[in-house]
């Protein structure tokens, strides 16, 4: 856990719980300041466990940041506030394209964050074709065999799978997960699993040739090793999103408030991509944004890279594809 701010005379205090290495310290001291609040954070490292403390219905968070697909199972269990995003200060900020979105279209719970792809990266000191291609992770040449480190995420692997067996990624059909598991099994057998906690440092010290990432990992970790390239896979990638919630029975709802607007400014959204190094959704922040930002290739997708901002799976697919991702890892370890 995370604890901000050292004096005394708070007017009020809220608790957050996100991604790790996600929210900037920076802004959180910011927010502090500014709003008189204490903010105490918890961190994870994968939905599941993202999910499970706002299931209890007594979770004591005011702030929570869950993927975008993981809102429907909230609203529909009434496990969030009904906050009227759109009445808040700064909700004109968001980018047009990024409001009135499935599962929230009336804007009336979430805040839309960040959004971001799920590919890979390849070290191209070790493989010097063609990366663009699904099939250097799920049909390695020999230089990426024994050198690769898959991302513990169920939903991007499951449909990163389903693209590459050209179904639709989305299905939960039994016969299509069926031949899912064929072809993930036997990796999770041959293959290391790394989180969002550990998968920057695994991709920069060398030790991997590939590794299936978001691309703000994939980011960071080339920073820190240039030999490092973000592939834009033909048969398609996955773009999700971010938002931010306010938990049912928030124990500081009125300043959890204070939060969502605060992190709908310009200013706040370019402090934020600096730090977790994902595309922001708010306008006018380019200004406030690190240089390598506004032209990162994890970041400004090619034009022919095959990315869909439009699908969101309508039936409860990734919440099923996370489930059968543990089936999986189980089955692997027999």
């Amino acid at each position: 856990m995370l604890i901000l701010g050292g004096g005394h005379g708070w007017a009020g205090e809220i608790r957050i719980l996100t991604w790790s290495s996600y929210i900037s310290p920076q802004v959180l001291e910011r927010f502090e300041r500014e709003a008189g609040v204490r903010v105490k954070v918890d961190t994870v490292t994968n939905y599941v466990d993202l999910m499970a403390p706002l299931l209890t219905r007594a979770s004591g968070y005011d702030i929570a940041f869950p993927a975008d697909f993981q809102v429907r199972d909230l609203v529909r269990g009434g496990l969030l506030e009904k906050v009227g995003v759109d009445r808040l200060a700064n909700f004109w900020n968001v980018e047009d394209v990024w409001r009135s979105r499935p599962p929230d279209p009336r804007d009336e719970y979430t805040v839309p964050h960040v959004w971001g792809t799920t590919a890979f990266v390849i070290d191209t000191s070790v493989y010097k074709g063609d990366i663009d291609t699904l099939k250097l992770v799920f049909e390695p040449p020999p230089e990426i065999d024994g050198k690769l480190v898959l991302l513990d995420s169920g939903y991007d692997m499951v449909q990163l799978a389903l693209i590459w067996l050209r179904l639709p990624r989305c299905s939960t059909r039994p016969e299509h997960l069926a031949r899912a598991e064929g072809l993930l099994v036997p990796m999770l057998r041959r293959y290391p699993l790394a989180d969002i906690d550990t998968i920057v440092e695994e991709l920069a010290n060398g030790r991997y040739a590939l590794g299936v990432a978001w691309n703000g990992d994939a980011l960071k970790a080339r920073l820190k090793r240039p030999s490092l390239k973000f592939a834009h896979p033909r048969e398609g990638s996955l773009v999700w999103t971010d938002v931010i919630v306010v938990p049912k029975g928030a124990p500081n709802r009125a300043d959890a408030l204070k939060f969502l607007s605060f992190m709908m400014r310009p200013d706040i959204a370019g402090m934020e991509s600096n730090y977790n190094l994902y595309a922001t959704v708010i306008k006018g922040v380019d200004r406030y944004l690190d240089r390598h930002l506004l032209n990162a290739p994890e970041i400004v997708a090619p034009i022919s890279s095959t990315l869909d901002f439009y699908t969101f799976c309508d039936n409860n697919a990734e919440t099923q594809q996370e489930n059968f991702w543990k089936v999986l890892k189980d089955k692997a370890r027999q």
